[in-house]
């Protein structure tokens, strides 16, 4: 019995945990989303409402929250990310610059 009770207990925090790994990953994804999105509007190979579409298009496939897109620190991510894209918009070798990983996990508080 009391093994029964102390499995009982783990699965029962083990779906807190991976809500915390979903959000985590919905966060970045947005952030990602965004970030690539913003860099082509900024190129002018997009219209506003084609990112608009866009993004929220992208976390609908994925079954990802909307409303993460437009979260204060969601969009600063991803205005640093499109920063960081500079004019190659597709390049996802920023993100293997730690410091600056390190850098968006904190705004998405992320841990």
């Amino acid at each position: 019995m009391k093994i029964f009770l102390i499995s009982l207990v783990s699965l029962m925090s083990f779906p807190t945990a991976l809500n915390a790994a979903s959000m985590a990953k919905q966060k970045g994804y947005a952030a990602g989303a965004i970030g690539t999105n913003l860099c082509y509007l900024r190129k002018g190979m997009i219209s506003k409402e084609t990112f608009v579409l866009s993004v929220e298009n992208l976390m609908l496939r994925r079954g990802y929250d909307t409303d993460l897109l437009y979260k204060g620190n969601i969009k600063k991510a991803g205005r640093l990310i499109a920063d960081k894209l500079g004019n190659n918009c597709n390049n996802q070798k920023i993100y293997d610059d730690k410091i600056f990983s390190e850098k968006i996990l904190k705004i998405l508080k992320v841990n």
